[in-house]
């Protein structure tokens, strides 16, 4: 792709110099853009029908900032040319992680989980990766975890062969469960899609993007983030030492899971329906 005709004119008034591919996104076609002004930028491309995904990126990516000690990139610009949406952020400069990064990633997160709202759910539907992601608003975690982000994707693998009448069974079983199971805490402002990908070490601390946000039980942002890695104690130190977890959290973390493995089972197929059956059979 001729990357160019889509970026100039993105940047009117300054000279793109320079254009670096970035790999790792497989979703939006992303790269390092560098200014005449020496200004280097961090661009997402991607078709036109992935319009609203972009818009509601910016969206959260402007909501967070502020809310933390957390490294948010800022949105520089969002434009359109010719069948293309362009998000434009601020470059982040990585570093290597370390122990201070585990620590302060910890507090960080805490800091934003301590933000709360009158409600679970979000200001309007958004996205966590490619899939469309219900944001109904509702007054207990218990109906917002049960309508807008179990059933859903439940059906859909239903409907898909994925699941069997008795997983959905264990399903309707465990929605009976949910209020017992969570510790009852209000609404924080949670990251979303909170796997050790979309968190890193910069040179001004630790940062988070690609968020996925919405008002829920914090205990669905850190079980995340040993779905697909893990964090260390250093991490629980740093979190703890402002918004103490509640007890036994390690035996809601696969519960708070079956979200993001149902996600990726509807974007990517049947491999995550093995763990998703193990959850929903021991509880």
């Amino acid at each position: 792709m001729n990357t160019n005709r889509y970026l100039y004119p993105c940047f009117s008034g300054k000279s793109v110099i320079k254009i670096d591919s970035i790999s790792g996104g497989c979703i939006n076609q992303t790269y390092q853009v560098t200014l005449n002004t020496q200004e280097i930028l961090f661009v997402k491309i991607n078709s036109s029908n992935q319009k609203d995904n972009f818009i509601q990126e910016k969206f959260n990516l402007e909501f967070l900032k502020g809310k933390s000690s957390l490294k948010i990139p800022a949105v520089i610009d969002f434009c359109e040319e010719e069948q293309k949406v362009v998000l434009i952020l601020e470059y982040l400069e990585k570093t290597n992680e370390n122990k201070d990064f585990e620590f302060l990633f910890g507090k960080g997160l805490a800091e934003l989980h301590k933000n709360t709202e009158q409600f679970f759910g979000w200001y309007q539907d958004n996205y966590i990766g490619s899939l469309e992601q219900h944001n109904k608003q509702s007054k207990t975690w218990t109906e917002f975890f049960v309508t807008q982000r179990l059933e859903p994707l439940v059906k859909v693998c239903f409907d898909r062969n994925m699941l069997g009448k008795s997983d959905i069974r264990n399903f309707e079983h465990l929605y009976l469960e949910i209020e017992n199971i969570f510790p009852a805490e209000p609404p924080a402002l949670l990251h979303g899609d909170l796997w050790t990908g979309n968190r890193m070490n910069t040179v001004h601390g630790p940062a988070i993007f690609d968020p996925a946000c919405y008002f829920g039980h914090r205990e669905m942002d850190i079980a995340m983030l040993n779905l697909f890695g893990s964090v260390s104690e250093l991490f629980y130190e740093g979190y703890n030492s402002l918004y103490p977890l509640e007890k036994n959290f390690v035996h809601r973390r696969d519960i708070c899971n079956l979200y993001p493995l149902l996600v990726h089972a509807v974007l990517f197929g049947y491999a995550y329906i093995y763990d998703i059956q193990l959850i929903i059979k021991k509880f």
